[in-house]
């Protein structure tokens, strides 16, 4: 049996969870204290067998109409090895409180095509953070990464190097990346969250063992591209990003990744997180994303999600769940298809 145990201290929380093979930086203590603002209350859960440490799971709790509520590891829990994942779920109905379920979306990161593992008592499920991306292997070092991108990307990196200047900033760049972000959800019908959201993001994302900045591409001192961009247990994770459609020959948006990813070597990260493609591009409002990304090479991966039921209701709720969330799509882009 697990030993389960509540965590309230932010660099503690987030050395357990930085030391765990399977893991990701909406495990973290800084991710927590963004989704309150979503009305999503974190708690904190190690889990441990005997002295050693199986799983940390930080878990939001979101209530519904009434007493009903779900469970959700954001990109969680942490892992030791994927195969403890039935067990340590079934430990945390412990911490159920009424829930009607709890959703378990592990970043395992295995290949996009291969199917994932499947376990008896977990029912496979729809994710809420995007369940494909691509990873670039940040270990290949610049010139392994540049061959790795396709042709036409590998030339417009290498233009946005002369034409653009890029730099890493903290907030004093985040009203040109929030001008830069509402201008291209605007263009792409896009759903959004507050500006105080974002700007939370950046400054609670600076936290024990992890960092947030803005990379920046500029032409002649004007910003053409800015992402919001977070780094934790060695991997660096691109979660928001926009770019203007004035002087496109600058190649704005690769300079702005490169940036980035040259951050990321500087810093001895492994991984670069693209963060978030369709499952197919095909007829996807986000083909033109997924394309812009796959150029720059590396692995598409996959994020299976499971949920484990703690009541009746749980098919309630989910089909509930699934009908708010075509209704937003149907008014935001007059369909009810999901984005990625």
């Amino acid at each position: 049996m697990l030993r389960l145990e509540t965590v309230t201290d932010p660099a503690r929380w987030n050395a357990l969870v930085a030391s765990l093979p399977i893991t990701s930086a909406l495990q973290s203590w800084g991710w927590g204290e963004v989704k309150k603002l979503s009305g999503w209350v974190p708690e904190r859960v190690a889990l441990y067998e005997g002295d050693a440490l199986v799983a940390a799971a930080q878990l939001f709790r979101r209530q519904f109409v009434g007493p009903l509520a779900m469970l959700y590891a954001s990109r969680g829990p942490a892992l030791r090895r994927v195969e403890d994942l039935p067990r340590v779920a079934e430990a945390l109905r412990a911490r159920a409180g009424g829930a009607a379920y709890l959703k378990l979306e592990p970043e395992t990161g295995q290949d996009a095509l291969a199917a994932p593992p499947s376990f008896p008592a977990l029912s496979p499920s729809e994710t809420i953070q995007p369940e494909y991306t691509i990873w670039l292997d940040l270990r290949q070092g610049r010139e392994g990464l540049l061959e790795g991108m396709d042709s036409m990307h590998k030339r417009n990196t290498k233009l946005a190097e002369k034409r653009v200047v890029t730099t890493v900033e903290g907030e004093e760049a985040f009203e040109e990346f929030w001008a830069l972000f509402e201008e291209t959800n605007r263009r792409a019908k896009l759903l959004q969250h507050s500006k105080e959201y974002y700007r939370t993001v950046l400054r609670a994302m600076n936290q024990p063992g992890g960092q947030a900045f803005i990379c920046v591409a500029r032409l002649e001192g004007k910003a053409l591209a800015a992402g919001l961009f977070v780094a934790f247990a060695d991997k660096v994770d691109y979660l928001y990003g926009g770019s203007s459609r004035e002087n496109s020959n600058a190649k704005a948006p690769n300079g702005m990744h490169w940036g980035a990813i040259t951050w990321g070597l500087e810093h001895g990260c492994h991984t670069y997180d693209l963060w978030g493609v369709p499952r197919q591009s095909e007829g996807s409002h986000a083909a033109g994303i997924d394309k812009f990304k796959e150029g720059f090479g590396g692995r598409r991966v996959r994020f299976p999600a499971y949920d484990l039921a703690l009541s009746p209701l749980y098919g309630v709720v989910t089909k509930a769940l699934r009908l708010r969330k075509n209704w937003m799509n149907y008014r935001a882009r007059g369909t009810t298809r999901d984005v990625l």
